[in-house]
């Protein structure tokens, strides 16, 4: 682990991940044959559907369309009092075109009874023609963030200040109180693989590893018996080239004590972005890195971990490689106590099909997760429609994460952005 210099401490959006990571992992996700819905959470979702956004606090027949909506392309809600974010554009706008789709952002605060434009918070010109491929917020609730093909760029709706653009490709994660942030780089350069963490408090940046700096990463790898496949696999002149890490954006818990990422660890990276990760945790307090052994490898890349709402659980999602042709998404959920991992089968692909997925997030009530999900023929997917099926083809699921149980679908709809209590 190594301090960085104040040159490389955090500031504006933090560092610029290294990794190359499917752009559709923010805008597509999967689905799969279900049983009919029973009884849904109480905790609130929104999604679009229709071009428009609906939330819903429980069974699919209180969903309600948010005014002023139409023409919705991205969507995101804040961890903190649950404003949505809205991007609208024009009919056939889209994020995965080669230029990023002119899009007016908007505000819509809780009851949802309406919209306001976003500029009329935080003033900026820009709010009106922003070419945006993902929208998010931060985790303290404070600031918009929105990518762009430029790097990313921000509005603070506390302070009504907009921020400057970052080069950064990916915003950091943070702790619910914004004390803690965690984002991919190292020391030396932010376009280098590593894990960097900053808190809590005034703490300067930690290197927690990096592609340059890597003994803390296999210090940790080597200490679990059940990756001693994975660690012996690993080559050190393939290591030590950026082009053959993966890593995930490392997601800090809302509580700011823990932070979990998976990586390949310069594994390689084969056709199809296949290679074969671990999934690690990070105690903020004392940098302390662990690898979960008990979780094993994933074959195929890890994209996103999800820490539930009390940092008990972790939502995996990772792709399965059969072909170049079929790279299909699995989703899991893992039980940091009980140290178990279950397979939402749920959104597993039949044979000759592919999971893509649209979204997904953990529902306030910490036993739910919510996903979108397509499952369709990879020959009916093609290079003009940037291999996403039509919005059609997907069905918002919620799932009961301790079982596996589907409890509600609505066909039809994309990027659920789950809702805070």
């Amino acid at each position: 682990m190594r301090d960085a210099a104040p040159s490389a401490r955090h500031a504006g959006f933090g560092p610029r991940p290294a990794t190359r990571r499917p752009l559709l992992l923010t805008t597509t996700l999967l689905l799969a044959a279900c049983s009919a819905a029973t009884a849904a959470p109480s905790a609130g979702v929104a999604y679009v559907k229709g071009g428009e956004v609906w939330v819903t606090a429980g069974p699919a027949p209180s969903a309600r369309r948010v005014p002023g909506t139409r023409g919705t392309v991205l969507l995101a809600a804040s961890p903190v009092g649950g404003t949505l974010a809205v991007l609208t554009g024009p009919a056939g706008a889209d994020v995965n075109a080669d230029r990023a789709p002119l899009l007016t952002a908007r505000l819509s605060r809780r009851p949802y009874t309406s919209t306001t434009l976003l500029s009329t918070v935080v003033p900026d010109a820009a709010l009106s023609r922003l070419p945006a491929r993902w929208l998010t917020w931060s985790e303290d609730g404070r600031t918009v963030l929105a990518g762009t093909d430029a790097g990313t760029r921000g509005w603070n709706v506390a302070t009504r200040r907009a921020l400057g653009v970052s080069a950064t490709l990916w915003p950091p994660s943070t702790s619910l109180d914004g004390d803690v942030t965690a984002g991919i780089g190292s020391v030396a350069s932010p376009d280098e693989p590593g894990v960097l963490l900053y808190g809590p408090g005034a703490r300067p940046g930690t290197e927690v590893f990096s592609r340059s700096a890597p003994g803390n990463l296999m210090a940790a790898l080597r200490r679990e018996p059940a990756l001693r496949t994975f660690t012996e696999g690993l080559d050190p002149r393939a290591q030590a080239q950026d082009a053959s890490w993966v890593v995930t954006p490392p997601r800090v818990t809302r509580d700011g004590q823990r932070v979990y990422f998976a990586t390949n660890a310069g594994w390689g990276v084969g056709s199809g972005g296949s290679t074969t990760s671990a999934v690690f945790q990070v105690g903020v307090r004392d940098v302390a890195l662990r690898a979960l052994g008990w979780l094993g490898t994933f074959s195929g890349s890890a994209l996103e971990l999800l820490p539930s709402p009390d940092g008990t659980a972790l939502l995996l999602l990772h792709t399965r490689h059969t072909s170049n042709a079929e790279v299909s998404t699995a989703v899991s959920v893992a039980d940091v106590a009980a140290r178990t991992r279950r397979p939402l089968t749920a959104l597993a692909a039949p044979a000759g099909r592919v999971t893509v997925l649209a979204g997904a997030c953990w529902l306030a009530d910490g036993r739910h997760v919510a996903l979108s999900a397509a499952q369709v023929n990879p020959a009916t997917l093609s290079a003009a429609t940037a291999f996403v099926p039509p919005v059609s083809a997907f069905t918002l699921l919620v799932v009961e994460a301790r079982t596996g149980r589907v409890v509600q679908r609505v066909p039809g709809a994309t990027q659920p952005a789950c809702l805070p209590a």
